[in-house]
């Protein structure tokens, strides 16, 4: 019996990364699996990749891209019709429905409607999905990096209604979540924290989700020792600065637990 093999990818708008790794030794901490395994490179292009996932087992990494947020009200139907549903409420605020790649989440629900948070991002991202059935392709996990962050601390965040910011790759995150849901996000791209004036960057973030800003208790960073933390104008809250995580740490708790 031949055993298929498990490969990694990062796919950003600035780069796509992949990784062969064997799952059996993972859990062993010795493996660096971003370093240390028999395949890795990188590449601007996603073409390039689309005969080496084949036959493989593929864990995707989604980063640099934005998390479209809609609350949508739908009457109760049973959950098989949900996703056709949303797709169809979805063509109202999108005009290339099939670009849009989604996932949703069931918040409130009584005899006669449901409330559902629907997360949305540009399908061009995983256009290296296509044709997976074809190519023999097992998608074991498809993950967007702002959910892998949010969970990965969330046994260190003790409050329901937060603002959480974190640099990765390149890029720096902005998230405010209430009730632990996501409400609103955004991404800059930036090689260096170094210059950064972040303080002006935040405040217009909190001012633009002011309503969710508003209710928020507290703000935790992560991954950003270079940025000059300080009190903002706009909103005083207290502020907790998270372990960081390497790129190690993240790939594997993202295939064991994520």
């Amino acid at each position: 019996m031949k055993f298929r093999k498990n490969m990694f990818l990062e796919v950003s708008t600035q780069r796509i990364s992949g990784v062969e790794f064997s799952k059996r030794t993972l859990l062993n901490r010795v493996v660096n699996i971003a370093k240390g395994n028999s395949y890795c490179r990188d590449s601007p292009d996603i073409k390039d990749f689309k005969i080496d996932i084949k036959n493989k087992n593929l864990y995707v990494l989604v980063e640099g891209e934005a998390v479209y947020i809609k609350k949508v009200i739908l009457p109760v139907v049973k959950r098989h019709l949900i996703y056709d549903m949303i797709k169809s409420e979805l063509r109202y605020y999108y005009k290339d429905i099939n670009n849009i790649a989604f996932t949703y989440k069931l918040i409130k629900k009584d005899k006669f409607n449901m409330e559902i948070l629907v997360f949305c991002i540009k399908g061009n991202s995983l256009e290296i999905l296509e044709n997976s059935i074809k190519n023999n392709i097992i998608l074991k996990k498809v993950n967007l990096i702002q959910f892998c962050f949010k969970y990965y601390y969330s046994s260190k965040i003790n409050v329901k209604s937060y603002i959480l910011v974190f640099y990765y790759n390149c890029n720096l995150y902005f998230l405010i979540c209430c009730d632990n849901e996501i409400v609103a996000n955004n991404i800059i791209y930036i090689k260096g924290l170094y210059e950064f004036k972040f303080s002006n960057v935040m405040n217009e973030f909190l001012e633009l989700y002011n309503d969710y800003a508003k209710s928020c208790e507290k703000i935790y960073y992560s991954n950003i020792k270079e940025l000059d933390i300080k009190e903002f104008e706009y909103i005083e809250l207290p502020h907790q600065i998270l372990d960081d995580i390497d790129r190690e740490e993240l790939l594997k708790y993202i295939i064991v637990k994520g």
